[in-house]
């Protein structure tokens, strides 16, 4: 009688091993899903980051040349307009022309925070970096709605510059300047505006890409760190 009740409850023990060492690893395999699908998500994401880089280099390219043409109007505008009136309207065109248009990219961002993937990150240092950079795309387009809404310097290239082409600017032809008055306290404090607007937009485009290339290294540990 005895053997028998210990047969059986070494049967008991033997089965809810089992059924405990089955929920242990589907639980692992599920966790080990998870971590895949992250893994597949942030690698697309790094595809993402990697083509950001590549357009936030054009705009910076644009946005300080932007900077550097206002600079030199804004020191040297009497000068010009007395001396080089085709260069004085190639970089006032250039001011009134140059913007660009951010391609805000969050879709894979999106998945993986709205999936609950997120979760599964291990280094909240790396969490808080993606929600920094993604605020970052939202301040970045609000800025380019104000540089590209700029439109009081367009009036005053359209009233001072000639219609007729005698160059390009990257943005389109240029004209001489053909007014009979150099440009005006008014308009010199319109192009300070736009230059300012420039250089700070610039200059935040490229420490996000600083910011950015680092970023990349930081989900590739992240991905490094749970491929086994």
């Amino acid at each position: 009688m005895r053997n028998t009740i210990l047969k059986y409850a070494l049967e008991f023990i033997v089965i809810i091993a089992g059924i405990l060492v089955s929920f242990y690893i589907e639980k692992q395999n599920t966790i080990s899903y998870k971590d895949e699908l992250k893994n597949q998500s942030l690698g697309r994401l790094i595809s993402n980051i990697e083509n950001d880089i590549k357009y936030s280099k054009f705009n910076y390219n644009i946005h300080s040349k932007g900077a550097k043409f206002g600079k030199i109007i804004l020191t040297r505008s009497n000068d010009l307009y007395l001396n080089d009136k085709d260069s004085l309207g190639y970089y006032l065109k250039s001011v009134s022309l140059f913007g660009t248009s951010f391609v805000d990219n969050q879709e894979e961002y999106s998945t993986l925070r709205n999936s609950g993937l997120m979760e599964l990150i291990d280094n909240d240092v790396l969490v808080s970096k993606l929600q920094s950079k993604y605020s970052d795309h939202s301040h970045f387009k609000r800025l380019e709605a104000w540089i590209s809404g700029f439109k009081e310097l367009d009036k005053v290239a359209n009233q001072k510059i000639s219609f007729k082409t005698i160059g390009k600017t990257l943005y389109g032809p240029h004209g001489t300047y053909i007014s009979n008055e150099p440009l005006n306290n008014y308009e010199l404090n319109v192009l300070t505006r736009k230059t300012g607007l420039f250089s700070y937009y610039a200059g935040l485009i490229k420490k996000r890409i600083t910011a950015d290339s680092l970023l990349i290294l930081e989900i590739r540990k992240e991905i490094d760190l749970h491929k086994y």
